[in-house]
């Protein structure tokens, strides 16, 4: 069960709902092809998931947040825990469940040029159930940061965010059954270019959000890697400039994004600095191993951003 520790009302900047995970994570050298054996260049065992990834962003950028989420009773799980609540996220909320596993996904980074593959074991018995949520009642927030994992039980928490005037975030990376019927209830939808030029059946990123934008959310973003992302918001479309890094892994860059993103909105800050400031955030991300190592604080970033353009007037 979720523990709580008051009847008040707990107010946050951000509640996240989403699937977790334990990331295994090895870079190796060279890729391996069918049947190929190779060595371990360095390797990680770290909290991933991309809703617990975009809230640890949130801590160490400041905001207040907390996670909603289900483990088992293992050591993936304690794990799990304790680096969400190492890095400034409140777990009161999140629940053990001795029926089930701890999702674990195993990434294999390629040391060459940074990407990688995920392969995530999901016990498919981790799921939560409306029932279990009625702490939600002792909740305030400003955002809903959702997955669309679990539809349906994403539309109830939506509305009611929507109850308390919260508004919606929603990230997918990649095209899933079920995903559109959560549409109606986001604010701000920020996919990756995969899965918005997948839905929209088109190979232009730039085609894929004037599409989405017609659902008629207040943000629309798809992001497209080290090029950056496109914005859509009051009928208007632009680019917004990755910041080019060596990058050592790409795993978790999208899930930092996010949460770089969302802090921009929680200060109310114009769409092109939010964009800037959350791009700047993945690329920093990419200099580590994991999705959680390389994560800024707020210094940090925003001293990245203005050496960035330091360099670039010196050019």
């Amino acid at each position: 069960m979720a523990r709580s520790n008051s009847n008040k009302k707990i107010k946050y900047d951000c509640v996240g709902l989403g699937v977790n995970a334990l990331d295994y994570l090895s870079i190796l050298d060279p890729y391996p092809r069918l049947d190929d054996k190779v060595e371990v260049v360095k390797s990680s065992i770290q909290g991933g998931g991309p809703v617990p990834t975009a809230l640890v962003t949130l801590a160490k950028l400041g905001a207040k947040v907390g996670y909603i989420g289900k483990v088992g009773d293992d050591i993936e799980g304690e794990l799990v825990r304790y680096q969400l609540e190492k890095e400034g996220v409140d777990t009161r909320f999140m629940m053990v469940d001795k029926k089930i596993k701890t999702s674990k996904a195993y990434i294999w980074v390629d040391k060459n040029s940074g990407k990688r593959t995920v392969a995530l074991d999901r016990d498919r018995k981790n799921i939560l159930m409306k029932k279990e949520l009625g702490f939600l009642d002792s909740v305030s927030t400003q955002y809903l940061h959702l997955d669309a994992r679990e539809p349906k039980l994403n539309i109830w928490v939506a509305l009611w965010a929507k109850r308390q005037s919260a508004q919606v975030c929603l990230d997918i990376g990649s095209l899933r059954k079920g995903v559109e019927q959560v549409f109606p209830y986001v604010d701000h939808l920020i996919v990756s270019g995969r899965f918005a030029c997948g839905y929209s059946e088109t190979t232009d990123p730039h085609v894929a959000c004037s599409e989405l934008m017609k659902t008629g959310y207040k943000t629309t973003v798809v992001t497209i890697g080290e090029k950056g992302c496109i914005c859509g918001a009051d009928n208007r479309i632009f680019r917004s400039t990755g910041f080019k890094v060596k990058a050592v892994d790409t795993t978790g860059a999208g899930d930092v994004f996010h949460g770089a993103f969302i802090y921009g909105l929680i200060k109310k800050w114009p769409l092109e600095k939010i964009a800037e400031f959350a791009n700047a955030c993945a690329a920093i991300k990419c200099r580590k191993l994991g999705g959680r190592a390389g994560i800024p604080t707020l210094t940090e970033a925003r001293n990245f951003i203005e050496t960035f353009k330091n360099k670039t007037k010196i050019k």
